[in-house]
């Protein structure tokens, strides 16, 4: 699973992204096989830094991409305020603190890998060599991978995303049969929070991409928001549901957070759904008995508050299936109208399993 990146370090990443002036910009100096090293701070900082902005002269210019690729043709940093409304100055010789560690070799970088540690800003590096936008900021670095090849693996993921997203609802479906007719093994549950996990850390993946990828994402971000649909909340109700513990949704929601880290393998699962099962043929063989609120909120769209309610009162969905309109409408928040639609909807799904 990828590490968790800043939500600080994303801003400046969409700083950088499609679509920005600043982007333009730097595409033109990519597009002229030129290098630049530009460093991003507001003017009264910069002049608390005298020992590590030297010589060059000030511009105090609105910012414009052509302003800013004629620049680059120059030798020395340029100087650009954290808004990117203006370019403060160029030709400056950059003196960061030799004694800060750096990974870097080229001189551009290992000074703008420096100057980002010491000062706590953003920094771009362009690699005249490699025509690559190295971003760095504080203890980050970010490289943006070339677009046709950021697209394409974008695409590629998201079709995987959407099969996946296909076998995990056609799943639910079958999910709500094996419900009614009291026919759920643990191995399945353990299957549809597994491949929920799935869909979650291949997602954390990708996102920064789409990022990067500026307006240029914008039908990527589409088609993922479309794979995410609900599905933190369908994850958190399977947890409600199969938890061999009662959990609240507060504590189903910390149980979440703790899954997405699991190890893909389905006793993993079963472990952490509190069942002690020595294999995987154990956990086929293990059958469970939901509690009922993925059906009452998904299906029904009864209030978390009621449902709890309705469960406080049969416990789980076995139980829940043998009552009637009578005995149901007395619970506070239910009424004969949703007792009614309770069990017409159970019905429907048995009809449907025909």
């Amino acid at each position: 699973m990828a590490a968790q990146i800043p939500q600080e370090v994303i801003e400046k990443i969409k700083q950088v992204s499609p679509g920005t002036k600043l982007r333009k910009a730097l595409d033109q100096v990519i597009e002229a096989q030129l290098g630049a090293l530009i460093v991003f701070i507001n003017e009264d900082e910069m002049k608390a830094y005298p020992q590590v902005f030297q010589a060059g002269f000030k511009i105090d210019a609105p910012f414009s991409p052509e302003r800013l690729y004629e620049l680059s043709k120059m030798d020395g940093a340029i100087v650009v305020d954290e808004h990117v409304s203006r370019i403060l100055a160029a030709n400056v010789h950059l003196v960061p603190d030799p004694s800060i560690p750096t990974s870097e070799t080229g001189t551009r970088h290992r000074t703008a890998e420096r100057i980002a540690k010491q000062l706590k800003k953003m920094v771009i590096a362009i690699s005249k060599r490699r025509n690559v936008v190295t971003l760095y900021y504080k203890e980050y670095k970010h490289v943006f991978e070339d677009m046709k090849f950021v697209l394409t693996k974008v695409s590629q993921t998201l079709n995987t995303l959407e099969r996946f997203r296909e076998i995990f609802d056609r799943d639910l479906e079958l999910l709500n049969y094996k419900e009614i007719e009291g026919n759920v093994t643990l191995d399945f549950i353990c299957g549809l929070l597994l491949r929920s996990a799935e869909i979650h850390n291949i997602t954390s993946e990708i996102q920064l991409q789409i990022i990067e990828l500026g307006i240029e994402g914008r039908l990527a971000s589409l088609r993922l928001r479309e794979v995410l649909r609900d599905l933190d909340e369908l994850t958190l109700l399977l947890i409600m549901d199969y938890h061999k513990k009662d959990v609240t949704e507060e504590d189903a929601r910390k149980l979440m957070e703790e899954m997405w880290g699991l190890e893909y393998k389905h006793l993993t699962f079963a472990k952490f759904l509190g069942y002690d099962v020595s294999s995987t043929h154990k956990a086929s063989e293990t059958f469970v008995v939901p509690r009922g609120y993925r059906l009452l909120r998904t299906a029904i769209h009864i209030p978390m508050n009621v449902s709890q309610k309705v469960i406080d009162s049969y416990r789980n969905l076995g139980n829940l299936i043998k009552t009637d309109v009578n005995h149901l409408q007395e619970i506070d928040g239910i009424g004969k109208k949703r007792a009614r639609a309770i069990l017409k909807t159970i019905k429907s799904i048995k009809k449907r399993r025909g």
